[in-house]
């Protein structure tokens, strides 16, 4: 045959652990991880061969996992992934690289009469944080983190007018334009986001919390008098912006990507006029088709 062996990596996915830290006053602490390995190294003989000579099972991967756990209190993606990473490069020196994805699962703690439950949590949020650690033999690690599903929503003050096939635009006659112009919408989406840090000793969940907290002032903007938001790319270029300056030096990238979460008038239904919401107070969410808007920032201008 003329073909050849390219690339080759194998690993485990979809080990989930959670790890509960009890504190000596009583109080429990709790993080769930989902966690996926993935290994490059001298082992391409089990794909021409056959060998296994040099295979670390998956099996074994998934039981790595779970024997680090007992060490680590799973409290940073980041830093358990650092460990997971450094673990296969030095116990297994035909491994060259590791790549540790790890997703983490929310809990939020129950609160009884505004006080906080020593020892019960509920699910809180839509949002998943995650990680990804990379590490080649004899080099730091290269470490990812992002945010997926984190769903925001303003009621008012984003609009869309001036786009092509309107007045103000490059071309103001489009025929293949029908979407009429609006300075007043409600503007939702569902952010999700990786950023890459300077070092592998940046303080990942001081930063993880700066991010969201950026992206949410910049979406929100002030709480009684809001921010505008023209167009949808600008409010995401502002919350791209907001996160670097909020988490420099130690994030240098940034990309974002926001889809939108489309709420309709109800007077855009084929519907009688009389069945329309007189006060434009009624919406309903669509699926799709939805616009997908995405880009990237970095603390230093590009040289190109």
């Amino acid at each position: 045959m003329s073909g050849h062996l390219s690339e080759h990596a194998y690993g485990k996915i979809k080990i989930r652990v959670m790890k509960l830290n009890r504190q000596s006053s009583g109080r429990h602490e709790i993080h769930e991880l989902t966690v996926n390995t993935l290994l490059w190294g001298d082992f391409a003989d089990s794909w021409t061969t056959g060998s296994n000579t040099k295979i670390v099972a998956t099996e074994t991967q998934k039981n790595t996992v779970y024997q680090l756990a007992r060490s680590h209190d799973l409290s940073s993606p980041e830093e358990f992934g650092k460990v997971i990473a450094s673990h296969f490069l030095s116990t297994y020196h035909w491994i060259t690289k590791v790549q540790v994805t790890l997703f983490e699962d929310p809990w939020g703690r129950i609160h009884i009469d505004q006080e906080p439950h020593n020892h019960a949590f509920t699910k809180t949020t839509t949002e998943r944080r995650y990680a990804k650690v990379v590490q080649s033999r004899g080099a730091p690690a290269k470490i990812t983190g992002g945010i997926l599903n984190f769903i925001v929503l303003k009621s008012t003050q984003s609009s869309f007018t001036g786009f092509v096939g309107h007045k103000g635009s490059i071309m103001e006659k489009d025929k293949w334009t029908t979407l009429g112009e609006s300075t007043d919408r409600i503007f939702s989406t569902s952010v999700e986001s990786e950023w890459e840090y300077a070092s592998d000793k940046a303080p990942f969940n001081e930063c993880y919390e700066r991010v969201k907290t950026a992206f949410i002032k910049n979406f929100a903007g002030p709480a009684k008098e809001g921010v505008p938001s023209p167009s949808a790319q600008l409010t995401q270029h502002q919350m791209c912006l907001g996160a670097i300056e909020a988490c420099k030096p130690h994030i240098t990238d940034i990309k974002i990507i926001t889809p939108n979460l489309h709420y309709m008038p109800l007077s855009s239904l084929n519907v009688p006029a009389h069945m329309h919401a007189t006060n434009n107070d009624v919406f309903f969410p669509i699926d799709g088709p939805s616009g997908y808007i995405t880009s990237s920032a970095s603390l230093n201008r590009s040289k190109l």
